[in-house]
């Protein structure tokens, strides 16, 4: 599968050349002919929210997926060029672009690093003013990552685990909100929405793990029990975590609603977290394991129903279906059956329940048996897609790379794990259609339709990842050095 390899290394090689006026940072959006950074931001497709995007900016939360392909091909294909591209961006960001007042990083959903005036950039500054820089994990920040930081600049994964302390309320009782302002030491306001989702915090009590093991200082590990025990206190009998603690009465699709993807989520995160703490704290990793064992419980007793390709992403308390997950077409806050199933496994290696593999078999089924939309409509109100709404699409939207790069992703674990060929086999036809989808010039496009240009909060290092994935277990098999990619969750 040397065509795929050379279509994933091309696109790195490309992105490497336009990371060069940049420090070695690549910019979220970029003409797909030229390379060159996009100087005005183009109207987002649907399903996309401005408030999420870094114009003239680069975002390491996006690219991090990207990061690990460089590093996995460096190993694989002896391209110690990759490597060192690689560790260019993570050494600018850990030493250039953490030194902030709260200590923390301008990544995540509505921040990013502005390559042109060299600050802390704000999505949301865009249409809200008076909004500030932002904080949001968004995405899971992995150990390898936390290493790279570590060794570029321990100070600042130190001052990062510290300023997670700003995504705390003063309310009686205590709060958490996934918003932290990045630029002012300042608490979160009483009187927002709570916004305190649980796959947040599994993202916070990983960092601290990772911090505590650096420098043992006690408050780091006072400041992840008090995250650990947060969602604790509030799940239901089955283990079912609400996607947030107290949704206002006017968010109807949220209100009072479980979400199981986001309990599966906190599970993964606690046992990736239990494995840090072994060693320096080993009671501590024992509740991890049992909470996410509660946790992964309470996921599969979610309305699901995998042999008829069924998979719950919120229910109520009654686990009446309220949302299901598709196999293709993303937008915020509705995810899809590859991301859970790839959550799924993670887990499935870390504490070999069953269930979770047979889960995960049942989604790759649908990835085999039903076709890519390369083309689709999609049904919005009159009004559009707004930003800061939930939104709940009826029907596929122009698929973003992330999309394909996951269902990549999925069949390529479910082949590592089970040597069935019916998984390889599938992920070289399905990177085969992606090639000419996505990858009509070097760089690839962000979405399947309605977009002509790279875009890394669309998910492009995903489906870059996937391929040179699928294409290693094709020509290597059981010696592929390249680790599965379980960041989107």
């Amino acid at each position: 599968m040397e065509h795929l390899l050379k279509t994933a290394c091309s696109a790195i090689e490309r992105l490497i050349q336009s990371s060069e006026p940049y420090n070695g940072l690549i910019p979220s959006l970029l003409d797909r002919r030229t390379g060159d950074m996009l100087q005005q931001l183009p109207p987002a497709i649907p399903g996309q929210r401005d408030s999420d995007r870094a114009p003239q900016g680069c975002n390491l939360m996006h690219d991090i997926p990207l990061l690990g392909t460089l590093y996995a091909l460096a190993e694989s294909e002896g391209k110690a060029e990759y490597a060192e591209a690689a560790d260019r961006y993570i050494r600018y960001f850990a030493t250039q672009c953490t030194d902030t007042p709260t200590g923390l990083f301008p990544w995540g959903e509505h921040a990013f690093w502005h390559l042109t005036e060299h600050r802390v950039g704000s999505s949301i500054a865009r249409y809200e003013p008076e909004r500030r820089a932002i904080h949001d994990h968004l995405h899971h920040a992995p150990l390898w990552l936390w290493e790279k930081l570590q060794t570029f600049n321990a100070s600042c994964v130190q001052r990062f685990a510290d300023g997670l302390e700003y995504h705390w309320k003063q309310t009686t009782p205590q709060e958490y909100y996934r918003h932290a302002e990045i630029n002012r030491k300042q608490y979160a306001p009483d009187d927002v929405r709570s916004c305190d989702f649980p796959r947040h915090s599994g993202f916070y009590i990983f960092d601290l793990a990772f911090a505590y093991n650096q420098s043992r200082r006690p408050e780091l590990l006072q400041q992840l029990e008090k995250y650990l025990d947060y969602w604790w206190e509030l799940r239901d009998e089955r283990g079912l975590l609400l996607i947030e603690s107290r949704s206002p009465q006017d968010a109807v699709r949220f209100h009072m609603i479980n979400s199981p993807t986001q309990t599966l989520s906190l599970a993964v995160s606690l046992l990736e977290a239990a494995d840090l703490l072994e060693g320096a704290a080993p009671t501590l990793a024992a509740t991890l394991r049992h909470r996410s064992d509660v946790y992964l419980s309470g996921f599969l007793s979610a309305p699901h129903d995998p042999a008829q390709g069924v998979f719950a992403g919120l229910c109520t308390s009654d686990n009446e279906l309220t949302e299901e997950m598709s196999v293709w077409g993303s937008v915020y806050g509705v995810a899809i059956a590859s991301s859970s199933a790839l959550m799924c496994l993670a887990a499935w290696r870390l504490c070999r329940r069953p269930e979770l593999l047979d889960w995960a078999l049942a989604a790759g089924a649908c990835y085999l048996e039903q076709p890519f939309p390369a083309t689709s409509g999609i049904a919005m109100d009159a009004k559009g897609i707004r930003p800061h709404e939930h939104i709940n699409l009826i029907g596929h939207h122009y698929v973003p790379a992330r999309d394909a790069g996951l269902a990549l992703e999925l069949l390529a674990d479910l082949y590592a794990i089970t040597e069935e060929r019916k998984w390889l086999d599938g992920g070289v036809h399905l990177a085969s259609q992606f090639v000419s989808i996505y990858f009509d010039h070097e760089i690839p496009r962000g979405a399947a339709q309605g977009i002509e240009h790279y875009e890394s909060q669309l998910g492009p290092g995903y489906l870059i990842h996937g391929m040179a994935h699928i294409a290693l277990l094709a020509r290597d098999g059981r010696d592929c050095r390249m680790p599965t990619e379980y960041t989107c969750r």
